[in-house]
């Protein structure tokens, strides 16, 4: 448009200077020079502030001018007209390959501009493919770190409790979507639950209105989305977290993955916890019968004498031992030993209080503990042991012959008015039951 608007307000001057130079040269050929110059310029003018186009036709024009000036001029100033017109073109010419050239080098710069345009463009992407890695990478990063917290704290709990409380808060710090929930328990709320419980694999539900494994639980369930998880320990599901959404498509692939570490973990710690738990089992039981060890009696003896001298109460001791056990293993071999050791504890097991103590004390002999009982009582619940042992039936083959009465000794003692530490009471008792045998066996004395 610009040059269109040049063309226009420069085609009317260089009209009218035609004509009046070309009005000169037929009038004043004599001047031919001059105008020769003129025409030159203008033609030159033309190429470098129009374009080539507009000065290729005012050249022609001229070269129609002079030549038909050739005939009007002196004779010795043809040859010179003649030259100019090749003069003329030859200008022309050398404006067209400088103007060429400009354009070649327009061109050139243009293509330089768009391939570095072209680059910042790429160097623009691949600075948000960048960010966006680093983003990435930032976010895994920070999700390790909670993953690494998550280990070392759930590992260090020793509390079943504590671990689904944990459990829980990484959950909604590091997902942060939907309502948590922990269902301890066999009884399944709805068919999800059933669904994990029957598998004990992980779920997610991106539509529930969708999802046509739930086709039940769709009418009036304001959740949507569902994410959950098994807590599986030692192959039995024990618990389950799951997060209800109540919007569609509120977690991801990726958010199941946390979870399912997540699950993961804390099933690892309540398993840990567990064989802790039968570790310490069977650092205080005794393999065959059940019963605490005498490990375990002397420090709660030494606890029970503590806490008996701090509130004013008292305790009786009683101390068993299996009258004329070694003819059993010598008439029925060991394993009919073990089994009188075994029917002994549970008949034992069923006449205790839960707040009594009852303990392997060595091979045959067995002691418990009777809190905040007299002697008087402490000898009816001995007796009361005895009579038990002696009408309990051991059955050591498929014949009557086979068939024995298990008898018991058993000597007390009492805290404080016979001993007031540990190896006095022991002693006591010890001695009384040493007095039971010599008085010919299943019987108390104390």
């Amino acid at each position: 448009m610009q040059v269109q608007r040049k063309t226009a307000a420069f085609l009317l001057p260089g009209m009218l200077l035609f004509f009046g130079l070309t009005i000169f040269l037929f009038n004043l050929p004599a001047q031919y020079p001059l105008i020769a110059l003129l025409f030159f310029t203008f033609v030159l003018a033309t190429a470098v502030l129009i374009s080539l186009e507009m000065a290729a036709v005012f050249g022609v024009l001229v070269t129609l001018i002079e030549f038909g000036g050739i005939a009007v001029v002196a004779a010795n100033d043809k040859p010179w007209m003649a030259g100019h017109i090749v003069l003329l073109w030859a200008g022309v010419f050398l404006a067209q390959r400088f103007a060429a050239r400009d354009v070649d080098d327009e061109r050139q710069f243009n293509e330089l501009i768009n391939e570095r345009q072209q680059a910042l463009l790429q160097l623009g992407k691949e600075k948000e493919s960048l960010d966006k890695r680093l983003m990435e990478l930032g976010n895994q990063a920070a999700l390790r770190r909670h993953l690494f917290d998550a280990v070392q704290q759930l590992a260090s709990l020793l509390d079943p409790v504590m671990v689904r409380q944990r459990l829980m808060e990484f959950v909604r710090s590091i997902i942060g979507r939907g309502t948590i929930h922990y269902f301890a328990g066999n009884s399944p709320r709805d068919p999800m639950d059933r669904w994990l419980m029957e598998r004990k694999l992980s779920l997610l539900v991106t539509d529930l209105a969708q999802d046509t494994r739930f086709k039940m639980v769709r009418a009036g369930n304001e959740v949507r989305s569902v994410l959950a998880a098994p807590i599986v320990v030692e192959r039995q599901l024990v618990g389950i977290i799951r997060l209800n959404g109540f919007e569609p498509q509120m977690f991801s692939i990726g958010d199941l993955r946390i979870l399912e570490a997540l699950s993961l973990m804390a099933s690892l710690a309540l398993e840990n916890l567990q064989l802790l738990a039968k570790l310490h089992e069977g650092a205080v039981r005794d393999n065959l019968t059940g019963l605490y060890t005498r490990k375990f009696f002397d420090e709660r003896l030494a606890e029970e004498i503590l806490r008996a001298g701090r509130y004013q109460n008292e305790f009786c001791l009683l101390l068993m031992d299996i009258d004329h056990f070694k003819r059993y293993n010598d008439t029925y071999g060991h394993a009919a030993g073990d089994q009188v050791l075994v029917r002994f504890s549970q008949v034992l097991g069923r006449l205790v209080r839960p707040v009594d103590l009852l303990a392997r004390y060595g091979g045959e002999e067995f002691v418990l503990i009777l809190p905040q009982v007299t002697v008087v009582q402490a000898r009816e619940m001995a007796e009361n042991i005895r009579q038990a042992i002696a009408t309990e039936v051991f059955q050591f083959g498929t014949d009557a012959a086979t068939r024995e009465q298990v008898t018991v000794s058993i000597g007390l003692s009492n805290f404080p008015h016979e001993a007031t530490i540990a190896s006095q009471l022991l002693r006591v008792s010890d001695t009384r039951l040493y007095q039971a045998k010599e008085a010919g066996r299943n019987r108390v004395i104390g």
